[in-house]
């Protein structure tokens, strides 16, 4: 999804809640919002690695860290 697309959904997502002063769950969608971003480009930066710029093992790490990003320990599913 394009930046301008993610935002605008985003927002239609939200608005209603800030005008209920459901702040907390605002900014849940939000967070949810940043991790997926940094999930796509860690998953993008993986691909890079597998396609010889890196090793597999630098891949690995990186499908990894993608993982804990978009799903954090601690939160619920």
């Amino acid at each position: 999804m394009e930046p301008h697309e993610r935002a605008t959904s985003c927002w239609y997502r939200i608005a209603g809640l800030i005008s209920r002063k459901q702040k907390d769950l605002a900014i849940d969608i939000f967070e949810g919002e940043i991790r997926s971003a940094k999930h796509e480009v860690l998953l993008e930066a993986e691909r890079l690695a597998v396609s010889g710029i890196s090793g597999p093992s630098v891949a690995r790490a990186l499908r990894e860290k993608a993982e804990r990003t978009i799903r954090p320990p601690g939160k619920p599913s």
